[in-house]
């Protein structure tokens, strides 16, 4: 199982993500970038009542949760650069800091959680908070940040079931699967370290791997 999703990440996403965002400005990817995106969602109704994701302007980022009768978790990651730059691409065709959209539907969909979208670059910033949007792009970058969300998330089950509960894994593995060939894990080329730790860990279960 492990080696079928490590193939996948390698061979074929990659060509699928390449698909789908021609000409991506990779050149921006490489320059350095005073500023923070931040993703918050709340919803004290859900299992996972409160997501923050926030990246800095080299990739660098934590993802801070809560879930149901545990205590509040922050744990750091690292975004590709091909992500970033499709982030930075996002926010600039929104014109997100000059304008003045508010980027909330006309109706009120406030039981499925509340998000705020923030950036800032240099002295500029700016943030705004909804329940919807039917902005295009606005949607777009939400998603990100939610398959953000759903990654880590997974990463973080993963390591707990890897030390705690071996025999489980398989279960975890199938749920990755399906979040991968649903493409709402946002970086999936960070999972290769993760399989590849996975594969050669014999405490894992052999069907696992």
């Amino acid at each position: 199982t492990v080696v079928k999703l490590l193939l996948f990440v390698l061979f074929a996403l990659p060509s699928v993500i390449s698909a789908a965002v021609p000409g991506q400005v990779a050149s921006s990817v490489s320059l350095r970038e005073e500023a923070t995106y931040r993703y918050y969602f709340v919803n004290e109704k859900f299992v996972v009542s409160l997501q923050e994701v926030v990246i800095d302007g080299e990739g660098h980022g934590h993802y801070r949760f809560k879930k149901r009768d545990m205590e509040e978790l922050t744990l750091d990651f690292k975004i590709s650069p091909r992500l970033l730059a499709e982030i930075r691409n996002l926010v600039d065709q929104l014109s997100f800091l000059s304008s003045g959209e508010s980027y909330q539907h006309k109706k009120d969909f406030s039981h499925l959680g509340t998000m705020t979208v923030a950036v800032r670059r240099g002295e500029r910033q700016r943030e705004t908070t909804f329940n919807y949007t039917d902005n295009a792009h606005m949607n777009q970058l939400v998603q990100i940040f939610r398959g953000l969300t759903i990654q880590e998330n997974r990463i973080f089950e993963i390591d707990l079931v890897r030390s705690t509960d071996p025999i489980s894994m398989p279960a975890q593995l199938r749920f990755l699967e399906g979040e991968l060939k649903s493409r709402n894990i946002a970086d999936p080329e960070r999972l290769s370290s993760v399989l590849i730790e996975l594969k050669s860990d014999e405490s894992v279960p052999l069907i696992a791997r």
